[in-house]
């Protein structure tokens, strides 16, 4: 297993901290806020705390691990991930309207699975922060 670390470019967002911790330590927020044709391909399960995804056969989780107010929040993978990851929201304040935001991903693959996804983790981790900028910024 190889060790994999990827990480997100920083964004100013126009949002104060605390507002952004409270709404992206909830996870039903992710599935409310997912655009429509996203939602019909995808078939979703949350909780507050858990995010189940199922797209093109391929399940996903996440569930928050860590909450460090108003600073980061850390979700691994939950249910039957081919792989172990965490994924890290670090947040910092900039003022009472602006906050920096970067993300951070880190999994284990094996070779056949790097060889498969390794490229293209740096791929979704930029898209992730290209959604967030795009929906916050």
């Amino acid at each position: 297993m190889d060790s994999i670390q990827v990480k997100g470019r920083s964004i100013v967002v126009k949002h104060p901290s605390d507002v952004l911790f409270a709404l992206l330590t909830d996870l039903t927020n992710f599935s409310k806020n997912l655009p429509p044709e996203m939602r019909d391909k995808t078939e979703l399960q949350s909780t507050p705390d858990t995010l189940l995804a199922k797209v093109k056969g391929f399940k996903i989780g996440l569930k928050v691990d860590e909450r460090i107010p108003f600073s980061s929040i850390k979700y691994v993978q939950y249910g039957n991930s081919p792989f172990p990851f965490s994924f890290w929201v670090f947040l910092n304040s900039m003022n009472e309207s602006q906050t920096e935001l970067h993300l951070e991903l880190d999994t284990e693959l094996s070779g056949m699975l790097k060889m498969m996804l390794g490229d293209k983790l740096q791929e979704v981790v930029d898209k992730i922060t290209d959604e967030v900028e795009k929906g916050l910024g």
